[in-house]
């Protein structure tokens, strides 16, 4: 069943597209030549390095060094890259080594899923393991042995496996599972359960290793019940065996079940953790972030939308805050929590930060859970009607402030030009547009703009401990709804930036009423509005204007995308800065170019004062001033680079910065794709 194939490339002049041959593996470096681990776990040290070769004021200099091409080749265009073969990998950096999982090729059979060894310095293959079903996640987990047992990588699969390698081999770890393999679908999926359930659930992202443990939430699927649970779980990271499970909707007899009326928790696959997990082995505290319930049920459906602290040992329940009341609108938490520090009042605070979709930043102590700048329970507007299902009121942390657009005004219209403005302007009067704030929903009689981010702020964060500074980026991105259509369906029907993810993105999707309506082709007279761009995308709502080249601009003011530094000492903004070129608007000059573009992806920072990110859907790969937010270089990629980052010494003492660039996904559909992995250093 299992296909094992190790890889030695003879010659570096051959190439990465030369013919692989079988041979012996070399003999590991002893304990004392091995280099540290330099990056051994996703999101490490809150992607924050502390190297220094790469500055600010040499990072200009930084050109290609190589590129790793896993087989799935490049298209100038396609469709959408489905999540199950979308490279989002961050790299490990363990012991002079890199790993990294690459996927199938939805194009070619022939092509499969890995686990690949690379020589850091060259992208050379060292070694290879081809998984019989599709890797899932953001890369492999590393566990770094006991003593007796050695160290090995983790990773998931295609319906519901976890995997271990011996990484001294890279052959299945024997005693783990069932030679190697654990299913972990087994526990929580109930007899009423259909079995073609087990297609759609896995663990969709790297397990958090804590001491000899793996822990993980789920990606259980987004159906109706009955369903697979989306429990957060550990094993053991030796044998495989389940050692603790925390119900992410409370069963019977545990706290918080009275939330849950009736049978409506049975069998119910929301309020996963479908992001990572972050570990605090300083505190014993696992922090996990949750998803929405998958079709709301009467109640705040507690622990949905909620940052959830565990004992990493048992899986108890520490302390929990829940940062959106009975979600309707697909407003989950898509982001891991990041471990801070605050310096406050002359004491430093251990803290954990938690971001979502919706811009704002929580900011809790990591022991007590308390909110640290302070938590309002406010009213929001409700649509009104028999279904409208938004609760009355929702929390608001008093600092940091937004971090993105969440409301509109008549006065926050795009003024970029006068024709715009006068357009925009027209459009909000005639189709008497209400004015919006955090949470509102629209009655089905009425006009509104509303924002969320159901693509952006997706990316791992980052954060540098000398500045006090967590970078986040965002896309802001209006959903507008036209009075007469359903208030269910205020959300996601604004511009493609926004609606990226949704079955029919990248086609027209404009609806509205008035003089913005567009016609049954999808077009309009210059200044009129209709579905095409805005903000960038290919496909716009009717809320735009048409510019005379037939783009369209959203009529919401830019930026549409954004990086963003977060003082967690102060809870302030420390600067902000649009994120990404759109060549879409080059005719509107600077001011257009310049308006930032949607975004998927992690950044890192580093102790010489940079910010690496690349997320962007123009391809781009930038490193920006930690202090200020000037963009100080930037390059082209084969395609988005929607991951994150590592940088790492290599053994011939360059600092080396790597990134994936898949593109594909669900902010860049109809973009080019490629299978590359691309590094950089300064040149010598």
């Amino acid at each position: 069943m299992m296909i094992r194939r190790f890889v030695l490339f003879l010659a570096l002049s051959a190439g990465l597209a030369a013919a692989p041959m079988h041979s012996q593996r070399q003999a590991p470096p002893t304990r004392a030549q091995r280099p540290a681990d330099q990056w051994p776990n996703y999101q490490n040290n809150s992607n924050f390095s502390t190297l220094t070769q790469i500055t600010p004021q040499n990072v200009s200099r930084l050109t290609e060094a190589w590129t790793f091409n896993y087989g799935a080749g490049s298209l100038p265009e396609y469709p959408f890259v489905g999540l199950d073969n979308r490279f989002e990998v961050q790299p490990l950096l363990i012991g002079g080594v890199m790993y990294i999982s690459t996927p199938g090729s939805p194009r070619d059979p022939n092509v499969k899923s890995t686990v690949t060894a690379l020589e850091p310095e060259t992208g050379k293959v060292l070694w290879q393991y081809t998984s019989p079903r599709n890797v899932h996640g953001r890369g492999p987990a590393y566990w770094k042995g006991n003593g007796t047992v050695g160290p090995r990588l983790y990773f998931a699969t295609d319906k519901g496996y976890l995997m271990g390698l011996d990484i001294r081999t890279g052959e299945l770890a024997r005693g783990f599972g069932n030679n190697g393999e654990v299913d972990v679908y087994i526990g929580v999926a109930s007899e009423r359960v259909p079995e073609s359930r087990r297609d759609t659930f896995t663990i969709p992202n790297p397990v958090t290793v804590y001491k000899n443990f793996l822990i993980s939430g789920a990606r259980p699927g987004e159906q109706p019940p009955p369903q697979p649970r989306g429990d957060i779980r550990a094993w053991d990271a030796i044998t495989g065996k389940l050692v603790w499970s925390f119900h992410v909707i409370p069963q019977p007899g545990e706290r918080n079940h009275e939330d849950w009326p009736g049978d409506t928790w049975k069998d119910r696959s929301g309020c996963n953790v479908w992001s990572n997990l972050t570990a605090d082995e300083s505190t014993g505290l696992v922090f996990g972030a949750t998803g929405d319930a998958n079709r709301a049920v009467p109640g705040k459906n507690l622990y949905c939308n909620s940052i959830l602290a565990l004992n990493g040992d048992t899986g108890n329940l520490k302390w929990f805050f829940q940062m959106i009341h009975h979600d309707a609108a697909d407003y989950d938490m898509p982001t891991p929590p990041i471990l801070v520090n605050v310096r406050r009042n002359g004491q430093t605070i251990p803290a954990v930060l938690q971001t979502g979709k919706l811009h704002f930043a929580y900011i809790f102590n990591r022991v007590t859970g308390e909110p640290i700048y302070g938590m309002e329970e406010r009213p929001v507007r409700r649509g009104g009607g028999p279904n409208d299902e938004n609760w009355p009121t929702q929390p608001f942390p008093a600092k940091p402030p937004p971090t993105g657009r969440l409301s509109m005004t008549r006065n926050e219209i795009n003024k970029m030009t006068p024709e715009i403005e006068k357009y925009c302007t027209d459009f909000w009067d005639q189709n008497n547009i209400l004015p919006s704030g955090p949470f509102d929903r629209a009655a089905s009689d009425e006009a509104m703009v509303t924002f969320g981010a159901p693509v952006g702020a997706w990316g791992p964060l980052s954060y540098n401990p000398q500045l006090g500074y967590v970078f986040l980026n965002v896309t802001n991105a209006g959903n507008f709804h036209a009075a007469g259509t359903p208030a269910a369906a205020a959300f996601g029907v604004g511009n493609d930036a926004a609606n990226v993810d949704a079955p029919t993105a990248g086609q027209p999707q404009g609806r509205g009423r008035g003089r913005g309506q567009a016609n049954a082709a999808g077009g309009a007279a210059p200044g009129q509005g209709g579905r095409g761009g805005g903000g960038g995308a290919r496909g716009g709502s009717v809320f735009s204007y048409r510019l005379p080249s037939g783009t369209f601009v959203s009529c919401v003011a830019p930026p549409y995308g954004a990086l963003t530094a977060v003082d967690v000492n102060t809870g302030n903004i420390a600067w902000t800065v649009p994120l990404g070129i759109d060549e879409e608007l080059a005719e509107l000059g600077e001011a257009g170019l310049k308006t930032g573009i949607r975004n998927i992806g992690g950044s890192i920072a580093t102790a010489s004062g940079l910010v690496f990110i690349g997320a962007t859907v123009d391809h781009k790969f930038r490193a920006f001033d930690a202090k200020t937010g000037k963009e100080l270089w930037v390059r082209d990629l084969p395609a988005n680079g929607n991951a994150t980052p590592i940088t790492y010494m290599g053994k011939d003492g360059a600092q080396y910065v790597v990134i994936p660039a898949g593109g594909g996904g669900p902010a860049a559909r109809g973009q080019r794709i490629s299978d590359a992995l691309v590094a950089f250093k300064l040149p010598r």
